[in-house]
């Protein structure tokens, strides 16, 4: 069994950011992990024993070696009987592999927790629900199995990621756009299963899938729709399927691992018009969102519409000692300071739109038609890049970075550095984290003024600023309430976990849903699910016993318990004075 883990990613950047993340010498070490719940050690040790005869011992880590499966954020690192730590971690390279581990985890019974490549940071990344689990890291499974440009559209495994994806279109060239979210080094299929994002026309991942295939906790192999028939040309073309549609049943999902995944594209557009508007007032959100909301209903903007405050526009460029010296959070009154010398926004929304030339010009006049109506003291602006031969196609590259390469399908890691905004440069020994808390709420522009009102004396009370985006889509918002702190320092991490239960308590008083939920979080936000005592959840763990009858696959996932370990759902919400 291996104590180091060998490079992750072929591109040195991506390895660099990788390596500062998880930091190869944790601040605290991992100290000896308890068995899985239930597991004799002598059953654990004959399971390893298999586990390296299936994978090689090189794929196969225990101690110190476990550095890359533990969440890199954890407000817990420093306490043993909360840190969520796997026991080993067993990484496949073919679904044959995979299977047989399957296999000896349902022998011994020993829980595994899956996942692509472990960078849903700020939700736990890959750390598991129920400590002691083995991690089972699938991001050697990495094969592009067809990218078909007739169709537009990508099959891929596990590891596949986004900057992996899109290096193989522009090699091949492929005349299709793949979207991208804002970090490049996610899984394309670990993103599109926890119902990620992007920024373009495909931006709403899970509902770009046609076919999917999956490995079943017993290890039957299904694929669904219409790639159920073997040689149908319609496998990846159509979510149509002859009797119940599955697809769902495995996003957020522990009844099963995705191996293939089919995600639709966007054709190359000949032209892209980069678009952003801006208004000066926190309050003119309210109507932003409804002017926005209605034209993303009926149709005049077609991509995403991603909505930004001036406090995020300023951690990209800087740190908070750049702006503010002072304690705590900047307040109002220097906010408004800041966006008078730079000439920014309160708000920002930035979309694209895509086509032949001259239809996105007439997008443009129209939307800006609306916006000189609807949001007078706004500013609007636009930049167009465009292929002038008929019928030519427009390469992304030559559009540049300012006027959003993640709009046009370019991964990259742009967005990584914001996360140090609480971090004085001259703190040599600091170390950045961020937390997410993401409600789903309908896209209107009072529910979301109110959001925001609320939130933010939550976020400042804890000593951060309301650091806020969201990504519109035709009816409603995924908003992302973002806290970054320093994790070196004790007091920040527990305001952290103050502010999340903050947020979660306003969120439940207007039953507002979470789009993803920390492992530490997982049961309490499923437990949302109150109609008829809980009758979803008691659904989906009907399906979780019959499926897995063993409880080996990611117990405790989004909520969902095997019979097993039902024993271990916690439901206790946490009370602060």
């Amino acid at each position: 069994m291996s104590t180091t883990h060998p490079q992750t990613y072929p591109h040195p950047d991506y390895e660099a950011a990788h390596q500062q993340t998880y930091e190869r010498a944790p601040r605290h070490p991992i100290a000896p992990i308890p068995l899985p719940p239930g597991v004799r050690k002598s059953d654990f040790d004959l399971a390893i024993s298999d586990f390296i005869e299936i994978v090689g011992v090189e794929s196969v880590f225990v101690g110190e070696g476990l550095s890359d499966y533990i969440d890199p954020y954890d407000v817990h690192e420093h306490d043993p009987s909360q840190r969520k730590v796997p026991s080993a971690a067993v990484c496949p390279n073919s679904t044959e592999q995979l299977s047989s581990v399957l296999r000896v985890a349902n022998k011994f019974k020993i829980p595994l927790w899956h996942f692509s490549r472990g960078k849903n940071l700020g939700y736990g990344g890959p750390a598991p629900r129920v400590n002691g689990s083995v991690a089972l890291d699938l991001h050697k499974l990495d094969k592009i199995i067809e990218v078909n440009d007739e169709y537009h559209y990508a099959v891929v495994e596990p590891g596949v990621t986004f900057i992996q994806l899109y290096e193989y279109c522009v090699e091949h060239k492929k005349k299709v756009w793949p979207s991208t979210p804002s970090l490049g080094w996610g899984s394309v299929i670990g993103n599109t299963v926890d119902r990620g994002m992007g920024f373009g026309m495909n931006y709403a991942h899970h509902q770009c899938v046609a076919g999917i295939e999956v490995l079943l906790p017993d290890g039957d192999l299904v694929r669904t729709g219409q790639w159920g028939i073997s040689g149908s040309p319609s496998g990846f073309l159509s979510k149509f399927t002859f009797g119940p549609s599955v697809e769902g049943l495995f996003f957020q999902s522990n009844l099963g691992i995705v191996t293939k995944m089919s995600l639709w594209l966007t054709p190359q557009p000949q032209a892209y018009m980069c678009c952003s508007f801006s208004m000066p007032l926190f309050t003119d959100m309210e109507v932003m969102v409804d002017v926005f909301g209605e034209m993303k209903r009926n149709g005049t903007v077609q991509s995403c519409v991603w909505f930004t405050s001036l406090i995020e526009t300023l951690c990209i460029m800087g740190r908070r000692e750049d702006y503010w010296t002072g304690e705590g959070p900047v307040p109002d009154w220097r906010l408004e300071e800041l966006r008078l010398e730079t000439g920014f926004g309160h708000w920002y929304a930035r979309w694209g739109l895509y086509g032949p030339k001259r239809i996105v010009e007439a997008q443009f006049e129209e939307i800006k038609s609306v916006l000189a109506r609807r949001a007078p003291t706004g500013t609007i602006s636009r930049n167009l890049y465009a292929n002038h031969e008929e019928d030519g196609r427009l390469d992304a590259s030559t559009v540049p970075d300012q006027d959003g390469q993640m709009f046009v399908g370019i991964p990259s890691l742009w967005s990584l550095p914001l996360i140090n905004w609480p971090i004085p440069k001259d703190k040599k020994d600091g170390k950045a984290a961020h937390g997410d808390y993401a409600p789903v709420i309908p896209s209107n522009g009072k529910l979301l003024m109110e959001w925001m009102e609320v939130s933010k004396p939550i976020c400042e009370a804890n000593g951060v600023e309301l650091m806020a985006d969201f990504f519109m889509h035709e009816r409603h918002v995924v908003l992302m309430n973002m806290f970054t702190w320093d994790q070196t320092d004790a007091a920040q991490k527990a305001k952290m976990e103050r502010l999340y239960y903050g947020l979660y308590e306003e969120a439940k008083k207007r039953g507002y849903g979470m789009y993803r939920g920390h492992v530490n979080h997982m049961d309490l936000i499923a437990n949302l699910n109150d109609f008829n005592n809980h009758a979803y959840n008691r659904f989906v763990e009907k399906i979780k016993d019959a499926l897995d009858p063993n409880g080996i696959l990611g117990p405790g996932k989004q909520g969902i318990w095997p019979n097993r370990f039902r024993h271990l759902r916690e439901t206790q919400e946490k009370k602060f004075d």
